[in-house]
């Protein structure tokens, strides 16, 4: 394409096409981003596209899509806990618990990880792909879709992208700490400048040159990404060369030409890194986005539309009390509309009057109808009764409706494998550098332990402390303890005051380790009742038959039963695990074998 000579020109420019330019996806089917985003936008919120939305005046909407987004977002979230971080060093598998619960007890909560992971879920559910900006702070942005003015509607990412943003004073005044605003990085007006010429009213999105009025002054900033001329950066440039850069601009009206816009640069500058992740679930060949559940769901809805239409249309006939009769100057005698009830009238001799039937057997049809449309969305949108928690027939029984269960998972288990590449990828290049130049500033922060993390960190810290005492007596000249009792005596220290602990990452102490993040997704919740199954049945066994650990045919079979269930047979070592009858009277250990510390005291 031929740039404008201006970066003005061509933010004005490629917004007013990217709401009207159709690309060609297939022979005859052509498709508009911004209209396929605002179609969407309307359909989950129950709003007609191209009809009245005046509660007074418009047709009834049964929401069919709403209900099966919401499943979606459910069946197929991340929680920051599934995010695990692993220390690439056998050594230190001690840090790996540190950052595990910085993660979780900190980063998360301070950078609100979880809202951010939500947010771009229901992107990706809604329309079919995902947008994740960088960002300046500790935490990737999600960038609505309906936030983009333009972009390379075949490839979101193929060309220069523009995001259109309304702020107001103070949180445009907040971006000076980014350089806008600033002449050495290019801005030819200062932010209370342009503050001062904004006017109190919003560009409407449905109409093209409508403006919506609003309480305060609002202005409507421009952010252009991509390989754009170079004379767009610098006078001295040249426009056929083409340098990746970021132009922030804005427009105002003219004081005295109101109709005349006047654009103004608040910040630019060459960009070197990458800046954007994009993912999609499911996607179509020359197309931006991918298809998305509202679009999967739209024909659905439409028809369901059409059902509800139709069977107030037939309500509004059978409201209606209208008469018959063979009088032909009855109703000229008699005023029915004036009369009052039980009142007495009369018709000439061998005349009837009788209600003319207005009601309709054909509204069953619609009711069978809607009830068809409704059921065949959910079948597309994966949301079946078992997983929606509708009770099943009476009689069903448990194991085969656990089956059922399991395999109407696995769609939405595979969509949000695909994520869970895409979320790694983001943790990798984004936010595990910046989480790791956090740590190594040193950290205290205060912890729940589990049970099992509780019994893991006692018995290293005990451990730690016991050879730590023996190691000064030796050294000032004294017989050191029992180490066993020392550990015990330790166990008993530190379990006091519950299972709330202070931990501490020393400054500098991560520095050089190399992080590793990987998303494990654990499933406890969703088959909590699956899981508890098969270790009951575990249980009966060994309550039965505790001898059976002693055979090795029956102790073969037994492993292979719980690796077919999907549970480990090292956790079940430890039952047939005989422990000494007595302790030995002094354990020695030499000062060469004190192992490194491997937990922070408390």
């Amino acid at each position: 394409m031929i740039f404008p000579k201006t970066i003005f020109e061509y933010a004005t420019q490629e917004e007013s096409s990217y709401k009207t330019r159709e690309i060609q996806v297939s022979d005859n089917v052509t498709w508009n981003m911004y209209t396929y985003l605002t179609q969407g936008f309307n359909l989950k919120n129950g709003w007609f596209i191209n009809a009245s939305n005046n509660l007074l005046t418009k047709h009834p909407f049964k929401n069919i899509i709403l209900q099966i987004l919401e499943f979606r977002y459910a069946a197929e979230d991340r929680d920051v806990k599934d995010i695990l971080f692993h220390i690439d060093d056998p050594e230190k598998h001690h840090i790996s618990f540190l950052v595990k619960k910085y993660w979780k007890n900190v980063y998360t909560v301070e950078n609100d990880i979880d809202s951010f992971i939500d947010d771009i879920i229901e992107e990706k559910v809604d329309f079919g792909g995902c947008l994740v900006e960088k960002g300046s702070g500790a935490v990737p942005k999600a960038r609505g879709l309906r936030e983009i003015a333009f972009c390379d509607q075949t490839d979101l990412l193929g060309g220069p992208i523009g995001f259109k943003f309304n702020f107001s004073p103070d949180a445009l005044r907040d971006k000076a700490k980014l350089g806008w605003g600033d002449e050495k990085n290019g801005a030819d007006i200062p932010l209370e400048r342009l503050i001062f010429n904004a006017k109190n009213q919003k560009d409407a999105p449905a109409q093209e040159g409508l403006q919506n009025q609003v309480t305060g002054k609002n202005i409507e900033v421009y952010v252009v990404r991509g390989q754009m001329p170079e004379s767009y950066l610098n006078d001295s440039g040249k426009e056929e060369v083409m340098v990746n850069q970021i132009q922030v601009i804005a427009f105002y009206q003219d004081e005295k030409n109101p109709n005349n816009k006047t654009g103004v640069t608040l910040y630019k500058n060459k960009e070197t890194e990458e800046v954007f992740k994009f993912h999609t679930p499911k996607k179509i060949y020359n197309r931006a986005l991918g298809k998305g559940t509202i679009e999967e769901l739209t024909d659905a809805q439409i028809w369901t539309n059409f059902a509800e239409i139709q069977k107030v249309n037939m309500l509004k006939a059978a409201s209606k009390i209208v008469f018959q009769t063979t009088d032909e100057s009855y109703a000229n005698r008699q005023k029915i509309r004036d009369m009052e009830n039980l009142e007495i009238t009369t018709t000439k001799d061998g005349a009837t009057i009788s209600q003319v039937p207005t009601g309709s057997p054909n509204i069953q049809l619609f009711n069978q109808a809607l009830v068809e449309w409704e059921n065949h969305a959910r079948i597309l949108g994966g949301a079946t009764e078992a997983l929606l928690g509708i009770q099943p027939p009476a009689g069903s029984p448990f194991r085969l409706q656990e089956r059922v269960v399991f395999e109407g998972k696995k769609p939405h288990e595979r969509r949000a494998g695909k994520f869970d590449k895409f979320l790694e990828e983001i943790i990798r290049d984004w936010v595990l550098p910046h989480m790791a130049r956090e740590i190594t500033k040193g950290k205290k922060f205060l912890v729940t332990l589990s049970y099992d993390e509780m019994a893991w960190l006692t018995e290293r810290i005990a451990t730690n402390r016991a050879a730590k005492e023996q190691v000064e007596a030796v050294l000032s000249g004294r017989i050191p303890e029992d180490f066993e009792a020392l550990k015990e005596r330790f166990r008993q220290d530190f379990a006091q005051g519950g299972n709330e602990k202070f931990l501490e990452i020393l400054k500098d102490e991560l520095k050089g380790i190399e992080m590793k993040v990987e998303i494990v997704v654990s499933n406890k919740q969703t088959d909590l009742g699956l899981m508890v199954d098969k270790l009951v049945n575990v249980l009966r066994q060994y309550l039965a038959a505790p001898q059976m650990r002693q055979d090795p045919i029956a102790t073969k079979l037994l492993n292979k039963i719980l690796e077919a269930s999907g549970l480990s047979s090292v956790d079940f070592d430890a039952v047939n695990r005989t422990l000494p009858l007595a302790l030995p009277e002094q354990t020695t250990k030499p000062i060469q074998d004190i192992a490194k510390r491997e937990a922070i005291v408390a």
